[in-house]
């Protein structure tokens, strides 16, 4: 059952009450805050090199925000796709904005490359197939991308 066709539940979700999204301080797995979202980098991804960049305030639509709003997350999704393609050599960037299960502004950052597990189909950001890096490589990864995102790194 899709989560809108509980209407109360789906309401709350709307609204922020009970939205996974909306912690304290940042989702978990979150590297690092930019300067409208939080960039979230799970072990366990659909793909290596996945990343989620999730709006800092509760909002379901981009056409829910402000221009400066659009700008502003639409800037830190620039930084995050091109750091994301250059680091893991992709051939093509997949961003879903999707919001089906959780109605809070976030998009899939997702890099391609030939062989990947969806070659030849779409990308589905949801089919997590679990731990999808090598020893060590997520934190490295992980590393990687704080030092590409960093204010002081020429972009």
């Amino acid at each position: 059952m899709w989560p809108w066709n509980d209407s109360a539940a789906w309401n709350a979700l709307c609204r922020g009450q009970t939205c996974p999204l909306c912690v304290p301080n940042a989702p978990p797995d979150t590297i690092l805050s930019l300067p409208a979202a939080h960039v979230v980098v799970p072990r366990l991804a659909c793909l290596p090199g996945y990343v989620c960049l999730v709006y800092r305030r509760h909002a379901v639509e981009v056409h829910d925000l402000t221009n400066a709003e659009v700008a502003a997350f639409t800037a830190d999704l620039l930084r995050v796709s091109a750091a994301v393609k250059r680091l893991r050599r992709a051939v093509k960037m997949n961003l879903a904005s999707l919001g089906n299960l959780v109605p809070h502004l976030h998009v899939h950052v997702c890099p391609r490359s030939p062989g990947d597990r969806f070659e030849g189909r779409p990308l589905d950001p949801g089919d997590v197939c679990g731990d999808v890096y090598a020893d060590a490589e997520h934190e490295s990864y992980v590393a990687a991308l704080r030092l590409a995102l960093a204010p002081s790194c020429p972009q």
